[in-house]
């Protein structure tokens, strides 16, 4: 693996911002955002298979990782904002963008936000919902972690991480665990922005070419097709034998996909 990877901080007007970076390829770099609750640490292995292509820069959400948390409640809106503020501290004009469940929101937020920074968008698992949809999510999808002294809390969310998608590498589903507990009580209200958010909206309004992706066995894979439906300069692609965990355990695949869409479109 390189050892080409560094972390920093960016300055906004909220507050910090952490990110990762790697690679120094020429040409757009490829921003990258996290699913909850990751944060960019999920990209490490895709950072050093696109190393030799072109700069990656994985920012963590405001809330997650190492950036700051928003005060009050947060939004797509408002984490794309402070995202925003993130790239123009690092010098990042126009750039490549790819967002993974959150994170997909969010860069679809970024897409109709800044439409002159957006060159091309690629979205994992985006979720396509209804306003039904996201009012039943709401009400009933929205799992609060409950911290109790003999530690009950503790397996549920482990239980519940490696109920994701079978076969999770130890590891990696005892990182995202902790992760996880360490959102504490922003891991909630992180889900009630994603639900709040009118995804389905931006779609329309974003022109530059897109890339709506998803693994076989993702969750959100059934809103792929819709929402490319929904675009009128968008192509869909579906990784075999992937789920929620695709950057990590299916990068190969994923990181060629990446290459040969924004190669296409000018990274």
């Amino acid at each position: 693996m390189s050892t080409d990877l560094r972390k920093g901080y960016a300055e906004t007007r909220f507050g910090q911002i952490h990110y990762r970076a790697a690679g120094n390829g020429v040409g757009l770099p490829l921003v990258l955002l996290h699913q909850t609750a990751s944060d960019s640490v999920m990209y490490e292995p895709l950072m050093w298979a696109l190393a030799g292509v072109t700069r990656t820069i994985a920012l963590d959400t405001p809330g997650f990782g190492g950036s700051f948390a928003l005060d009050g409640l947060p939004t797509v809106e408002l984490w794309s904002e402070a995202l925003i503020d993130a790239l123009d501290a690092l010098g990042v004009g126009a750039c490549n963008l790819f967002g993974h469940h959150t994170g997909a929101s969010i860069a679809a937020q970024i897409a109709v936000d800044r439409p002159d920074r957006v060159r091309a968008l690629a979205l994992s698992g985006p979720p396509y919902l209804s306003a039904e949809e996201r009012a039943r999510f709401l009400a009933t999808a929205v799992y609060r972690i409950a911290p109790s002294p003999d530690g009950a809390h503790l397996g549920a969310i482990w239980a519940r991480i490696f109920a994701k998608e079978p076969g999770v590498p130890l590891a990696l589903g005892e990182r995202e665990a902790l992760l996880t507990l360490r959102a504490g009580l922003r891991y909630a209200p992180a889900y009630e922005a994603v639900f709040s958010h009118d995804f389905a909206s931006l779609l329309p309004r974003i022109a530059c070419p897109t890339l709506l992706l998803a693994g076989e066995h993702d969750s959100l894979r059934a809103y792929v097709a819709p929402a490319c439906r929904a675009m009128s300069n968008a192509q869909m692609r579906i990784i075999p034998d992937a789920g929620t965990y695709v950057c990590e355990r299916q990068t190969e695949a994923l990181a060629a996909l990446l290459r040969e869409f924004f190669t296409l479109t000018g990274i």
